[in-house]
């Protein structure tokens, strides 16, 4: 069960306390560029963690109270200072008066390197487990996976399933998005299903 929507995890610690176990360990994308900024980039830039001030743009609402939680902190320093939805960073730049077709165009920052292909899908329904199937493929493997071999778990529709083959092994996997469609879900695996093994949980629809 992924973790990156902090609404789904949420939604599973007030109303599925028994699949809890399951959630991904990994901390969403959000939270792993704080962690990384305040560690890895402090470090190699050394600067004191506790003079970074990092703020994540997101789409999510849900993203602010993610970055409150206890343990998306590392002694004492919160991975993420503020979080700003899109909406929001939109206000600011009219509050502002800038208008940004008169900006120069800048090439971004790239400290961690070329983003991926996968990192471009990870916020729409399905994104996060294609990127997850692709990576597990190329690692198992030593080859890219074919686009069209997971399909399957992309599109608008409220719950996709899809079996995928890497290597040896057929991995059944699971894109639901809306609660209702995760709580349905989570009612067939108590009742014995055993045939998924990677379920993406979105709250909203489409992702």
């Amino acid at each position: 069960l992924t973790w990156c929507c902090p609404a789904w995890v949420k939604f599973a610690e007030e109303f599925h306390q028994d699949m809890i176990d399951n959630l991904s360990t990994c901390k969403s994308p959000q939270q792993m560029m704080g962690a990384i900024i305040k560690s890895y980039f402090a470090q190699s830039e050394g600067i004191d963690p506790e003079k970074i001030y990092s703020v994540s743009v997101m789409p999510c609402t849900a993203k602010k109270f993610e970055q409150q939680r206890e343990e998306m902190t590392q002694n004492g320093i919160s991975d993420v200072d503020a979080v700003l939805t899109t909406r929001e960073l939109a206000r600011l730049i009219r509050l502002h008066g800038i208008d940004i077709h008169k900006l120069e165009p800048e090439i971004a920052d790239s400290p961690l390197g070329t983003r991926s292909s996968a990192g471009k899908i990870f916020g729409a329904s399905g994104g996060v487990m294609e990127a997850a199937v692709r990576t597990a493929h190329y690692l198992i493997t030593g080859k890219e996976m074919v686009k069209f071999q997971v399909r399957g778990v992309r599109g608008l529709e409220g719950r996709k399933e899809a079996k995928v083959q890497i290597g040896e092994l057929e991995v059944g996997v699971a894109v639901v998005s809306g609660l209702k469609n995760a709580s349905m879900l989570m009612d067939e695996i108590r009742n014995g299903r055993d045939d998924i093994h990677f379920i993406e949980v979105m709250t909203c629809p489409d992702g």
